[in-house]
């Protein structure tokens, strides 16, 4: 039996993909950004950094809504969170209500320099849970409010934003 969190789920969902279709000139004002379609599917909307040259999404379940996401950076792209993040210029992923899973193009730098691959981020009440390669994080949501600006360029240790030589590599395919 399907519960009234799922059905506002499904309803946000589905109003999110009928304003993310080519429009015509009299619905334009409908139209959703990314870190709008975020917060509808339960995300702080700084989770995901600008700018974002373009994205688009697919509708792959409707019991619990979910999509298949593409997004495309410009380049390759760094930005400092708690820790710095890298995405690739493709970044790929599924999206259900409060979950982001089976992420290909992000990856985070340790305190240990390596750069490790990030797979799902949850929700838990105020608190988002990330799941990398090699362990999980957890930090308050609070932390991604804000919608913060790509550095083409890997941050330096310091967060000086100045470029390094070292880049992880990884593969979007």
């Amino acid at each position: 039996m399907a519960t009234a969190n799922s059905h506002m789920s499904l309803l946000l969902l589905l109003l999110a993909l009928v304003a993310l279709t080519p429009s015509t000139s009299a619905s334009q004002n409908l139209s959703l950004n990314l870190h709008q379609l975020l917060q509808l599917l339960g995300f702080p909307p700084g989770l995901i950094p600008d700018p974002v040259e373009s994205f688009s999404i697919s509708l792959v379940g409707l019991l619990p809504p979910t999509v298949n996401f593409t997004i495309h950076f410009e380049e390759p792209c760094y930005v400092q969170y708690v820790i710095p993040n890298y995405f690739a210029p493709v970044f790929t992923g599924q999206i259900t209500f409060g979950k982001i899973s089976g992420m290909i193009g992000h990856k985070d730098q340790f305190s240990s320099g390596e750069w490790i691959d990030m797979y799902d981020v949850t929700v838990v009440g105020e608190d988002l849970l990330f799941e990398y390669a090699t362990t999980n994080l957890t930090y308050n949501r609070a932390y991604f409010e804000e919608v913060k600006t790509c550095t083409y360029g890997p941050l330096l240790a310091d967060h000086s934003n100045q470029l390094i030589s070292q880049l992880p590599m990884i593969s979007a395919e």
